[in-house]
């Protein structure tokens, strides 16, 4: 068993005065030199990059160790494997993104940020490596171990810590100096651990340690780790294992988010901007200042700053650039040519003496100038070459023509046509785009313009073609264009809205309906598109015959023409047939309507056909006139008839009776004398009800 004694004896030893240890915020930058042949120089900056405490990167570092292995306030004099009480340091230190200002220090070689462990035993014996999760005790969880094994100052030895340094750069120091190594006293370690202020560094000093491989397998480890041992770091061949390090050094920096940033300043303050590296140029002596600003964690801030020098080497002779370019091409009427702004002195061929000029004519220019101890001349050759065109943007109608000038003309000419002429004429019937490329073998510039096309209006007429004569119909328009649209239209301006117009019409002759001009808001054309309407008569049926008298038995057909359709109506319209013909057997008032081959619908007059009766008329061949009472009258009967006229003459031709009464009778006399016997000719004439004229004779014989 390792026996331990409890007894502590602290010892407050001071330390003498140090320069600024390694590990505290810095800034260097060395001083340069330029020269006519090289006026430009980079400035570099070197200083120490943190971060934030989220994580850290391990460097091995020169062993220069910042403070003495003794002095301080002593612990664990004649005591062995414990901790020390609570120490309170004068500072915030950042440690895997937690704040402390105390600590307690491990006699085994190590710094804990758990203050529950003080006066507690130190454990010594482990072989977990870092990070050592789940393993807690040894290595230890939020610690830094520089190194961690197992020694034992009640052999001797000397472990001492301090706080050094001023702010913001203090330091705390722990020192194990020529302590024994547990079981093998003669092997001696001497190491120092330093934590800064701001920066949050850690530095591990190891001057000797041996290893012991009679203990605890000789195991040692130079690493820190968080709280829960989840996360942690170890240089290389460093992490727990049987090592042996003399004269070696480690840097533990935080490299989380970046916690700095550098700024330059010229010697008059004015800021020149931000980083590493910034490039100057100058032919004086100047001074520059690189300042570094850290935010620690508590959200302290910190800056240091660094000046340097710029020496100027007077004996290098031209100046190795005046900043002119050897050629300046411009498409613009005029050009400013710059020169170095931190020259001393300029002369221009065209007199001027500043340090840029401007010019509008192509050709060369020559400055010279001196700058310190230097001089030198150079020349710039300035192309100007003008490529506007005159015209401006327009928009034009469809079918017109524009003409395109350039403003001034030049050695090579190229439109976008393919024409080399200073002047062109296009035709453009789409909106287009044209450019000329205009050069003078050097400088090659571009102008375009843009003309719009508008599409001229357009507009068909359409319609039915033919209509009956005192009918309506409509003309139909449609258009293309921007409306409103104006036409002339048989010498007729009409204004339409819409690009589908109707217009009525009422034509009483065939008409051509001729569109001869359109506009629209924009454009105009001179057309012709037109549209006949056919103007048809109306039919004039007649019917034939338009009165007509039936006898009974009789049937007359009625016609009114040739026609493509034919409707026959009576007199109170009720259709009776669609035939050309109509055959009519009684008393009937009718009339008809036809359609043409052209549409066009006539109707006639009315026609009648009248039933009326048949004229009966009887008349006997003989008579006996001689006093016996029987057929002693020469008797015709007849029905309907309105008049009657009858002359009855002898065989001579002599009228001997004439009547105009058909109910009065001839009784065979003439001047009173029987007349004689013998055949007598008779002539009757009758009108009958149908007020038709009827004749008919015969003969008719006298008998005694």
């Amino acid at each position: 068993m390792k026996k331990i004694l409890i007894v502590v004896l602290l010892v407050v030893v001071v330390f003498s005065v140090f320069a600024q240890a390694p590990g505290c915020p810095n800034i260097q930058v060395p001083n340069e030199t330029v020269s006519c042949n090289m006026p430009c120089v980079d400035l570099v900056a070197t200083y120490l990059q943190t971060g934030e405490t989220t994580q850290y990167a391990v460097e091995s570092i020169a062993y220069a160790p910042p403070y003495p292995f003794s002095g301080g306030t002593v612990a664990f004099l004649g005591t062995d494997d414990y901790f020390t009480d609570v120490i309170t340091i004068p500072f915030d230190f950042c440690f895997y993104g937690n704040t402390y200002n105390q600590l307690v220090v491990g006699a085994n070689g190590l710094i804990s940020f758990d203050a529950s462990l003080a006066t507690l035993a130190s454990g010594y014996a482990f072989s977990s490596s870092i990070p050592s999760a789940p393993v807690l005790a040894n290595p230890y969880e939020n610690s830094i171990n520089g190194a961690f094994l197992d020694i034992d100052p009640s052999i001797g030895g000397d472990i001492n810590y301090t706080t050094l340094g001023i702010a913001p750069c203090r330091t705390f120091v722990v020192n194990f100096n020529n302590v024994p190594s547990f079981s093998c006293n003669t092997l001696l370690v001497t190491q120092q651990i330093v934590i800064y202020e701001t920066t949050n560094a850690i530095e591990v000093y190891i001057e000797d340690k041996p290893t012991c491989t009679a203990w605890n397998s000789g195991n040692a480890v130079i690493g820190i780790q968080n709280i829960g041992a989840t996360q942690g770091i170890c240089p290389p061949n460093r992490n727990t294992g049987p090592w042996t390090a003399t004269n070696e050094a480690w840097r533990f920096t935080p490299n989380g988010t970046p916690n700095y940033f550098v700024e330059w300043f010229d010697v008059t303050g004015v800021s020149q901007g931000f980083g590493d590296t910034i490039t100057v140029c100058t032919q004086v002596e100047d001074y520059y200042t690189a300042e570094i600003t850290y935010t620690n964690c508590n959200g302290t801030i910190v800056t240091e700053s660094a000046t340097n020098t710029v020496l100027v080497d007077a004996n290098a002779g031209q100046i190795a650039s005046l900043g002119l370019l050897d050629t300046i091409k411009s498409c613009n009427s005029s050009v400013t040519i710059n020169a170095d702004l931190t020259l001393d002195t300029y002369l221009w061929n065209t007199g001027e003496t500043t340090s840029s000029i401007t010019v509008n004519q192509t050709g060369n220019y020559v400055l010279e100038a001196t700058q310190g101890g230097c001089d030198g001349d150079d020349t710039v050759y300035v192309s100007i070459v003008n490529a506007n065109i005159v015209e401006e943007d327009l928009t034009i109608c469809n079918f017109e023509s524009v003409d395109l000038n350039i403003e001034q003309t030049n050695t090579i000419v190229n439109w976008s046509t393919l024409e080399t002429t200073d002047n062109i004429t296009v035709y453009p019937s789409n909106s287009t785009e044209y450019w000329v490329e205009i050069s003078d073998g050097i400088t090659l510039c571009k102008d375009s313009i843009q003309i719009n096309v508008d599409p001229v209006p357009t507009v068909s007429i359409d319609g039915i073609n033919k209509i009956c004569i005192g009918d309506s119909t409509s003309l139909q328009f449609l258009f293309s264009g921007n409306q409103p649209f104006n036409i002339n239209l048989n010498n007729q301006s009409y204004t339409f809205t819409n690009f589908n117009e109707l217009l009525n019409i009422s034509p009483l002759i065939t008409t051509d309906y001729l569109i001869s001009y359109i506009e629209d808001v924009n454009c105009n054309d001179n057309i012709s598109s037109s549209h006949t309407v056919n103007v048809n008569p109306l039919p004039k049926p007649v019917i034939n015959p338009d009165f007509y008298e039936l006898y009974p038995g009789e049937d007359i057909t009625l016609t009114a023409g040739s026609y493509a359709y034919y409707w026959w109506y009576t007199d109170n319209n009720f259709l009776i047939s669609e035939s050309e013909f109509l055959l009519v057997d009684s008393t009937l008032t009718t009339y008809i309507v036809v359609e043409s081959n052209d549409g066009c619908i006539g109707t006639s007059e009315t026609a009648i056909v009248q039933h009326i009766p048949r004229v009966e008329l009887f008349i006997p061949n003989t008579f006996t006139p001689n006093g016996d009472e029987h057929n002693e009258l020469f008797v015709i009967k007849g029905r309907f008839i309105k008049s009657f006229n009858m002359i009855i003459t002898d065989r001579w031709g002599e009228m001997v009776y004439k009547t105009d009464k058909i109910d009065k009778y001839w009784d065979g006399k003439y001047l009173g004398v029987m007349a004689q016997q013998g055949v007598y000719s008779y002539v009757v004439d009758i009108i009958g009800d149908d007020a038709r004229p009827f004749s008919t004779s015969g003969t008719v014989n006298v008998i005694y």
